[in-house]
């Protein structure tokens, strides 16, 4: 038996290998080699940093763009009865079957024909919505769909109203939607380097940016130190939502 179960384990460990465990070792390779001189040169620099943080500002912006889209339709699909649900969500999916680069080459061209700008921080914001939203939408829409009816009737038994119902029963229950839908999205949105090229300027130059330019130049150990920054950047949010998760639910809910 344990061998059957290593057996199917062993497709998932090699990717993880592969794929995770050895990236990570020579980014930590280069990182440190030769000490903490490459650590030195991003923190006195200072550039990067700047970067980073109009970065993750953009991107929350992004997230939040996207939340406040994502739940009400989320919502009305899950709680409104609408029967046919999942082929609306499928509309909402479409986008993701095409490239990147052709979704982005469409909209800029959407721009265009409405004689609007396509560089700056409106259109990336513009870009990323219409990007990620569809990363937002599919949790909040398994979780809101899995809420059981009954806690909703209790509540109204209770008279609560409407809005209380919402407020004190369905938006606590549907926070690991929202904190699934929002680590899918901030994560592609603060690393991104496609969209911040295509849609950015000067005053949107964002961290994969530089991080991309880096790299190419050949510096592998700054590019190193840079993409660790990232990737505790990322993992401090990922932590910070699973304990801000945990203590709502322990408190019975957010509110």
């Amino acid at each position: 038996m344990k061998r059957t179960a290593y057996m199917f384990l062993a497709p998932f460990l090699i990717f993880m290998l592969f794929m995770v465990v050895i990236p990570l070792v020579m980014l930590l390779f280069h990182a440190f080699d030769g000490g903490f001189g490459y650590f030195r040169e991003v923190f006195e620099d200072g550039f990067p940093m700047r970067l980073l943080g109009r970065s993750v500002w953009i991107a929350l912006v992004a997230t939040a763009i996207c939340m406040v889209i994502a739940f009400p339709i989320a919502y009305g699909l899950t709680m409104a009865g609408f029967k046919r649900g999942r082929t609306i969500l499928l509309l909402f999916t479409l986008p993701l079957w095409t490239n990147l680069m052709l979704r982005s080459f469409s909209l800029r061209q959407a721009f265009r024909l409405f004689g609007m700008s396509y560089e700056g921080l409106v259109p990336l914001l513009i870009a990323m919505v219409y990007n990620f939203l569809p990363l937002m939408i599919l949790p909040m829409y398994i979780v809101l769909g899995n809420i059981d009816k009954k806690h909703i009737e209790a509540s109204r038994d209770l008279g609560a109203s409407p809005f209380q119902v919402f407020r004190k029963t369905v938006l606590p229950l549907s926070v690991p939607g929202i904190i699934a839908g929002f680590v899918l999205v901030f994560i592609p949105a603060v690393s991104t380097m496609w969209l911040s090229d295509f849609f950015g300027d000067n005053s949107t130059f964002m961290f994969g940016q530089h991080l991309d330019a880096v790299f190419r130049q050949g510096n592998f150990g700054q590019g190193s130190v840079l993409s660790l920054i990232l990737l505790v950047i990322i993992a401090l949010s990922i932590f910070i939502l699973n304990r801000f998760s945990k203590i709502g639910n322990k408190r019975g809910g957010l509110w």
